[in-house]
């Protein structure tokens, strides 16, 4: 077994060890420094070719396809590295490819405040007459509780309905249902 194939297996091991706990672990450092360098270059972030995971799909494909080439093909020592390089290069441009697919599959629901006006929910906590307190109201597909400030010279008790009358400088009006 040469030097050559030693590189191989390293690189092999090292790639699929790196790639598989990645996978599997939830790793995080704590730092501000993660594994996409995105934030270093003017790219787009929805293609990031130069990742953590995609360098590790470039050693194991590099690995794997060199060793294969050089143990089981016996391809001259000058294929073998064409071999592994290419494979690299190919196995780090589809795991970038495929993050990016699979990036898209995210939904981000947009959200507009405006969009509660004339809405109902509940009143969280009590309101005083003029006063602030909490909502619960669904907005952007979810239940959520959201200040607001109540339109009405009365006081709103804890769980009444209430309606959004009024949306202004973000803020958020209700008055009794």
């Amino acid at each position: 077994m040469g030097i050559l194939n030693n590189l191989f297996l390293i690189c092999a091991f090292l790639g699929t060890g790196i790639l598989v706990l990645k996978a599997i672990l939830p790793i995080d450092s704590g730092s501000e420094i993660g594994g996409d360098f995105t934030d270093l270059t003017d790219t787009d972030s929805s293609f990031s070719l130069f990742t953590l995971e995609s360098f590790c799909a470039f050693f194991m494909c590099f690995g794997w396809m060199g060793w294969a080439a050089k143990d089981y093909m016996h391809y001259p020592i000058k294929t073998s590295f064409i071999i592994a390089l290419v494979s690299g290069v190919v196995g780090m441009l589809f795991f970038s490819w495929l993050i990016t697919r699979i990036k898209k599959l995210e939904y981000i629901p947009q959200r507009d405040i405006n969009e509660l006006l004339n809405k109902t929910g509940k009143a969280y906590t009590t309101f005083n007459p003029n006063g602030t307190g909490k909502i619960t109201i669904e907005f952007g597909g979810r239940i959520e509780e959201l200040e607001a400030r109540s339109n009405s010279d009365s006081e709103i008790k804890a769980f009444e309905p209430v309606k959004v009358v009024k949306v202004e400088n973000n803020e958020i009006f209700v008055d009794k249902d």
